[in-house]
């Protein structure tokens, strides 16, 4: 199980525990856009991910691991463009899956500046 992308976490933002305690999470590399910055984990990743995001893999910010259980069109895109992907924890069974977002089984916390973000492949990849 190969690390193929990983990042630092940089800050969060005023409303970024909300949306991890609702089951959502927002990551954004910087920079970010003003308008996104309040519910984002904002993150410096170390290079462009080694490969697509995929079902099965390992979502890892700080020490919770989450296995992805669905990945949206546009979710590898929008990280390799923009380090943006949004994580859907334990949605409802026939929750939609967003385009650029993914859906994984698991639990985080709200990650503290300095702690690392990976991605890595998992059972099914």
């Amino acid at each position: 199980m190969t690390v193929y992308y990983e990042s630092t976490i940089l800050r969060s933002g005023a409303e970024a525990q909300d949306m991890v305690d609702g089951g959502v999470v927002i990551l954004y590399a910087d920079p970010i856009p003003d308008a996104l910055e309040e519910v984002s984990v904002v993150h410096v990743p170390a290079a462009k991910p080694g490969r697509e995001v995929r079902v099965g893999d390992i979502f890892r910010l700080g020490d919770a691991e989450v296995e992805l259980t669905a990945v949206g069109d546009r979710a590898d895109e929008n990280l390799r463009t923009l380090g943006h992907i949004v994580v859907y924890l334990n949605p409802d069974e026939g929750t939609s899956l967003l385009p650029g977002a993914v859906h994984g089984r698991g639990s985080v916390s709200l990650p503290v500046a300095g702690a690392t973000l990976s991605l890595r492949g998992g059972r099914q990849s």
